[in-house]
């Protein structure tokens, strides 16, 4: 069997875009793949577009040749790089899952869990995304939405939630202090949401690198009694490995990081100084391969995983494969039904809402990935440029 096309295939979500790969190959299988990133989404297609040659008339069996010829061609890697390859990537798992007859977690080692824990990401108002239409809707940010939203969580069978801070400066603000009252505003949200669901639920707090490193301890410090389940991206996760080993030594508060880490070098640099307690890669920047590594790294070093995932439908199937097959898994993301574009469900074979109940994913257990998607329903959703936009009237979290 030999690989005979490769093809980028953007869709427009909800404020972001989905980038899926088609993977064609000589005797008809065709795999789905995935390298949805929110930035620079021409960058890597175009990126995806030099690899080809070095793909294009191999076998798809040899995925570790592969990647590893695209990883040595690419030189300097970065984000646009590995995105790309593992769109590439992730497709010809599902082509030897298919050729196989075998779901893609059963080449990975099987099952270690028969579903996946999630955890519902957003939980910072009432009401807040495309809520089954096609604009976006911001939704109740008030303690009485937040309140509203946190038991809504609760009663949907989820185990763990994400927030965000309030009262800093919308992006693309340069300031990166935070003030006492902003301390304190987001430590009240915190508390109230901990009142609600109890020890019953955890609770994740995403900062999206805003922050220096004096208001990263401070923050990390306020929310010690609410006995966070991570700390996620308190400060810019590629810059320095020592500051995080910092911002770890300083407080109880489990700091994690990941997101814009892909292979297992980056995650050793901070593993080896303690320089985070919780790990969160996106295995769809990662790949699969990748992404196996540095769970097994994780492992060694006693760390958990709770993976980034805010992407596709495709996405979370992925990324469950990976999850269900490694024993340090803590929860994968989830990117909420009332958040996500109304077609999201449309665009894949079996709705993404049949494999989530009581916030745990199950897994499909036809051949690959165990999904198809649906190119015409894909053409109707054509890309158009989103985050930019978004930045440039302020990303409004707050």
């Amino acid at each position: 069997m030999k690989v005979t096309g490769i093809e980028a295939i953007p869709c427009r979500g909800s404020w972001m875009n989905w980038t899926f790969v088609k993977v064609t190959t000589d005797e008809g299988i065709v795999g789905w793949g995935d390298a949805t990133e929110w930035v620079r989404v021409k960058a890597h297609i175009a990126a995806m577009e030099d690899l080809k040659p070095l793909v294009i008339g191999e076998n798809p069996f040899n995925i570790e040749r592969i990647w590893q010829r695209m990883w040595t061609a690419s030189y300097a890697g970065g984000k646009d790089v590995n995105v790309a390859m593992c769109g590439i990537e992730t497709a010809l798992w599902d082509i030897v899952g298919k050729a196989l007859n075998t779901p893609v977690y059963n080449l990975l080692g099987g099952k270690c869990f028969e579903t996946v824990r999630l955890y519902y990401d957003y939980c910072d108002g009432y009401g807040e995304g495309m809520q089954g239409t096609n604009e976006w809707h911001w939704g109740d940010k008030s303690l009485e939405g937040l309140a509203m939203q946190a038991q809504k969580i609760k009663d949907l069978g989820f185990t763990a939630l994400k927030m965000h801070p309030v009262g800093m400066a919308p992006r693309p603000a340069i300031t990166r202090t935070m003030s006492m009252k902003a301390i304190d505003d987001t430590v009240k949200r915190v508390e109230i949401v901990r009142e609600i669901v109890g020890n019953e639920v955890d609770i994740a707090m995403d900062v999206h690198n805003r922050l220096d490193l004096p208001s990263a301890m401070a923050l990390a410090d306020a929310l010690e009694p609410y006995r966070l389940m991570f700390f996620e991206d308190p400060i810019r996760q590629e810059e320095s490995a020592v500051s995080y080993q910092r911002l770890a030594d300083s407080t109880k508060t489990p700091i994690g990081t990941g997101e814009n880490l892909y292979t297992t070098w980056s995650f050793r640099n901070l593993l080896e100084i303690g320089g985070i307690d919780v790990a969160l890669p996106d295995f769809c920047h990662t790949g699969v391969l990748q992404g196996k590594k540095i769970a097994s790294l994780c492992e060694t070093f006693h760390v958990p995983l709770a993976p980034h995932n805010p992407n596709s439908p495709l996405s979370t199937i992925i990324s469950g494969h990976i999850c269900a097959s490694i024993p340090n898994n803590l929860a994968l993301e989830y990117w909420s039904d009332e958040r996500d574009a109304p077609w999201r469900d449309d665009v894949i074979s079996t709705p993404l809402t049949e494999f989530v109940k009581n916030g745990e994913l199950s897994l499909p257990d036809k051949p690959g990935w165990g999904v198809e998607l649906d190119e015409k329903e894909i053409a109707k959703h054509p890309y158009s440029e989103s985050w930019y936009a978004e930045m440039s009237i302020g990303y409004r979290h707050n």
